[in-house]
């Protein structure tokens, strides 16, 4: 499966198992490439590196997942992203590559999902 399907599946399957007072979203954080290869970050807020999804809820709390294809790799700018997140344990983060890969970050963050009731 490409990324991008990956991807879908798995907001397919949160959209169905988050608790009520949580929501998903993704972080539309790519930027095009211009003819020369380079990116037109015309647009103020791009960061390298910044996750693909977010869930929010609870009591003011974020969550995030970059997902990756079977054989996809973090980047650099992903890795540093991820070890800033676990700085002190404050931010849950997660690379992904399946549903089922995010059923388990969502058990390790104990989420309790709509699915597990």
């Amino acid at each position: 499966m490409k990324e991008a399907q990956i991807q879908k599946a798995i907001v397919d399957y949160l959209n169905v198992v988050l608790p009520l007072n949580f929501r998903c979203f993704a972080i539309p954080n790519a930027s095009q490439r211009t003819a020369t290869g380079r990116p037109a970050n015309a647009v103020a807020g791009l960061r390298r590196g910044v996750p693909d999804l977010a869930i929010v809820g609870g009591v003011g709390r974020v969550f995030f997942l970059e997902v990756k294809a079977a054989k996809g790799r973090l980047s650099e700018y992903q890795s540093e992203f991820g070890d800033w997140c676990a700085h002190k344990g404050l931010i849950p983060w997660a690379c992904v590559h399946s549903v089922e890969e995010t059923r388990h970050a969502l058990r390790e963050w104990q989420i309790e999902t709509r699915e597990s009731q």
